[in-house]
């Protein structure tokens, strides 16, 4: 008995050393973080395009890992944060007449090849890509002045020319060099690259850019005689002339023909949504208000289909038609009552005086936190019903949490007192435990609080919320420095409740949190059973850091043997990466993870006999999809002929990347989970340009393979995987700002996957993904008084961008690259304030940063950057 219990105190007081160590772990006691202010932040994304996704069409989920090894390619969406600097402000960072023809490609559109460039026409075409319009129309000059040069040569020049106006919206002057074209093709007997065609798309995107609409619509019509399986691309170019023209009637038989033309469901109520809308503009809501009922038919996701409704109300409310109005509203209130366009639908309704269900009524403004007409709501609906309607306890439970949201907190508590008592048997009862406690704690009884959860943990131990109970009191103990409190709610947390999701979780801040006060002997037991009853949760960092615990506790060889399972399991990952640093004596400070990734890396291959070469990957996906080698790299006619990839091609060819990586995403999505299409979609994916569906491809075709860990399979396919696009670029501004070309690289593809396009939510844009107002302040740095917004997709300004941030973000941060990589993503003033808290240490520092998003972006750069050392270094 006596043993029992000093065993049990030895764990409280080992528990209660922990949680000294706030902050260690994944979910925890926030520590105090700076006044939001303008910030520098960068926000990676993968979504090329806003593909209104809502619509219900799937985006892409999948895993793209090789088996534990790789690295999702995909990137992620950080947390905004926010974060005062000493510096200014900076904010970071008719239908388908025929199958279409594969489309020549004249011009390359894979241009990103770096350096040794001589050839005039090549270098325009790349500068093109890399949006220096002025040194594109040097090269092309030169081209075509060139008195040798063929008639072929000097129209691709003049095409290209054409191009180079037309990126900076200088339309007479891309007129011009059209009217040069046409008068070279007038005397040619041949027209290889389809110029005499092409050229009429170029001339409509100046036409309409210059006011003259009428011969826009007549130069995109011609355009579509050549090509008029591109309805979906240029009809609605064709009714924004219109609309100009104010021709609401031939405007929406064009974004009719459009959407007829549409690849897919998205894509198509996109079209409408601009009709429906183009109505509303003309003063037209009744037909805006049936454009928005043919969405509604086809549309899926609910969410979205609420917004319609919405939208199809006010039309009809527009157009005097309240009973119409009235249906559409209710519409939205019943598809998605936690929709914000639901309370927009429920205050038209309400505003009107319009009958409507007071316990619906008071849960939408709840959800829409509008907590004062949710408490009158509900308090009418409660007085209305008898106590044993069976929405009573709901109706009771959600008042209270509207209390809570105007943090009236006496009001809440008697509610949730009310609920536990009376219904016992509402599926709220456990939350209602929870949000008592939490209506206490608001009064400032938080004592009173923790018993509150501690009670329901006891009494009613199979509610599915019996742990986080447990979880909640030991974080309120924690944050008030009642850490013996907080040691016997976690120990009976982890003891009693070891199914529950935080149990291991438990572990692993008692764990870490031992090891960061020196506590090795007590790491090494908790996380030899974190290691032993949780195999699966966080391996990699349970690891990595019993190893470490053992290393201190002076188990050397204990810890080796830990290091190297983790190092044989996984070497590219970033504990994998850390685990072999420690296995060669590398102490983890002054960036060193970044800067000696050369002395841990694998070889490039580990295929024996590979040579490197295409040819050789050919042979090896031959042997494993059994197709004949001659075959592997040709893509299958079902995407040889697919429609979209025809209309990808040409729109890339046109400079209408946006539409271009639409048509393409649907090639990817259709053909994703076929191996045998994977290797061909990546190499024409790659020479397109679209280097984010190119990664994708051959990032799951390596998930696909029997290679295992990425190294494994042949290094060209890896090297698909990670690619050096914009090279010339990328090397050049890295070395400009004394950073190492292949962590750029490796920054580059964790933000955008290469694409040039990219944007997130955030606003983030680009390749290097800068968000306007830092795009602003680093424009004055470097002395660019020309700048706006309209060029940040430029690579070769967005690249020059990002490298200089990334510059002056170490430069700040006291020049370590660790923390500049921090800074670039969840803002400097957070980077520096976690650096005091935490320490050199940078795997200390990562591991205890607050916010999970720069954590996971540290520790996938890191895992990118071993890769293209690996592969390029």
């Amino acid at each position: 008995m006596r043993n029992s219990l000093i065993t049990h105190m030895k764990r409280l007081v080992l528990f209660v050393i922990l949680l000294l160590a706030a902050g260690c772990s994944g979910e925890q006691t926030p520590s105090p973080t700076p006044t939001p202010a303008s910030t520098a932040r960068l926000v990676p994304t993968f979504t090329p395009t806003p593909i209104a996704a809502d619509v219900g069409s799937e985006s892409e989920t999948a895993s793209t890992r090789v088996a534990s090894s790789t690295p999702s390619p995909e990137p992620r969406i950080p947390l905004q944060l926010s974060t005062p600097t000493p510096e200014p402000p900076i904010v970071q960072a008719g239908g388908v007449e025929t199958d279409p023809p594969e489309v020549p490609l004249a011009t390359t559109a894979n241009t990103s090849t770096s350096g040794g460039e001589t050839d005039p026409l090549e270098l325009g075409r790349r500068f093109i890509r890399y949006g220096d319009y002025d040194a594109a129309r040097t090269a092309l000059n030169q081209v075509i002045t060139d008195v040798s040069a063929d008639g072929a040569r000097r129209a691709e020049a003049l095409y290209d020319l054409g191009r180079a106006y037309l990126g900076e919206a200088r339309y007479g002057e891309a007129l011009a060099a059209l009217d040069q074209l046409d008068a070279l093709l007038a005397s040619a007997t041949v027209d290889p690259g389809q110029f005499r065609q092409k050229e009429h798309f170029l001339r409509g995107e100046a036409l309409l850019g210059m006011g003259r609409y009428s011969d826009a619509i007549t130069a995109y019509w011609r355009f579509l005689e050549a090509y008029p399986w591109m309805n979906e691309a240029v009809q609605p170019r064709i009714a924004r002339a219109y609309l100009a023209l104010r021709d609401i009637g031939s405007a929406d038989a064009a974004f009719r023909r459009a959407a007829e033309a549409a690849g897919d469901r998205v894509a198509r109520v996109r079209i409408l949504e601009a009709l429906a809308q183009a109505h509303l503009d003309s003063g037209q809501p009744a037909q805006a208000a049936a454009v928005y009922d043919e969405i509604l038919s086809i549309a899926e996701n609910a969410g979205y289909r609420t917004q319609i409704f919405y939208r199809a109300g006010q039309a009809l409310a527009a157009a005097g038609d309240l009973p119409g109005a009235i249906e559409r509203w209710r519409a939205a209130t019943a598809e998605a009552p936690e929709n914000y366009n639901a309370y927009l639908a429920l205050v038209e309704l309400v505003n009107r005086n319009v009958a409507f269900d007071l316990y619906l009524r008071g849960y939408i403004d709840l959800k829409a936190e509008a907590y004062l007409p949710a408490i009158n709501a509900y308090r009418a609906y409660l007085e209305s019903v008898d106590p044993t309607d069976m929405r009573a306890g709901r109706a009771l439970h959600e008042l209270g949490q509207s209390y809570l949201g105007v943090r009236n907190f006496s009001e809440a508590l008697a509610a949730f007192e009310r609920v536990i008592a009376e219904y016992p048997d509402c599926a709220c009862f456990g939350q209602a435990w929870l949000d008592k406690a939490a209506a206490q704690a608001g009064l400032g009884d938080t004592a009173g609080a923790r018993r509150t959860y501690r009670t329901f943990a006891r009494d009613f131990p199979n509610d599915p919320l019996a742990p986080e109970a447990l979880w909640q009191s030991g974080r309120r103990a924690l944050a008030e420095g009642n850490h013996v409190e907080a040691a016997v709610d976690l120990l009976a947390l982890a003891d009693g409740f070891p199914a529950s999701e935080r149990a291991p979780q438990a572990l692993y801040t008692l764990g870490f949190g031992a090891f960061a006060l020196s506590l090795y002997d007590q790491a090494v037991e908790v996380f030899t059973r974190l290691q032993r009853n949780y195999p699966e949760y966080r391996w990699d960092a349970v690891g990595y850091w019993l190893g470490r615990s053992q290393a201190a506790a002076g188990q050397a060889e204990a810890a080796r043997a830990t290091w190297q399972a983790v190092v044989d399991r996984a070497p590219d990952i970033y504990f994998g990466i850390l685990s072999h640093y420690a296995l060669k004596g590398i102490p983890m400070t002054d960036a060193a993870m970044l800067t000696r990734i050369r002395e841990v890396t694998g070889p490039v291959s580990r295929v024996p006999g590979d040579d490197g070469s295409q040819a050789f990957a050919e042979r090896w996906l031959a042997n494993w999809l059994g197709l004949p080698v001659e075959q592997v790299g040709v893509l299958p006619a079902a995407i040889a002929d697919d429609p979209d990839l025809a209309k990808g091609r040409l729109l890339l060819e046109l400079d209408q990347r946006e539409d271009a990586l639409i048509a393409l995403e649907r090639v990817y999505q259709r053909h994703r989970d076929s191996t045998a299409t994977l290797y061909p979609l990546s190499l024409e994916f790659a020479r397109l340009g679209a280097y984010r569906l190119s990664i994708l491809s051959a990032a799951r075709l390596l998930q696909f393979s029997p290679a295992g860990l990425v190294e494994s399979a042949p290094a060209f396919l890896q090297r698909l995987s990670y690619p050096r696009p914009f090279a010339e670029l990328i090397e050049r501004e890295a070395r400009a700002h004394n950073l190492d070309p292949l962590l750029y690289y490796s920054l580059i593809r964790q933000e955008s996957l290469f694409e040039e396009g990219a944007r997130s939510t955030a606003a983030a844009q680009g390749l290097a993904q800068i968000i306007p107002d830092t795009g602003q302040w680093i424009a004055q740095r470097v002395g660019h008084p020309e700048y706006t917004n309209d060029i940040i997709y430029r690579p070769v300004i967005n690249l020059r961008f990002g490298a200089y941030y990334l510059d002056w973000a170490r430069s700040y941060l006291g020049g370590n690259l660790v923390s500049a990589l921090v800074g670039y993503n969840a803002g400097p003033g957070n980077a520096d304030t976690w650096r005091k808290r935490y320490g050199p240490d940078d795997a200390l520092f990562v591991e205890q940063l607050t916010f999970a998003e720069p954590r996971l972006y540290i520790q996938l750069i890191l895992s990118n950057l071993y890769h293209y050392t690996r592969l390029y270094g």
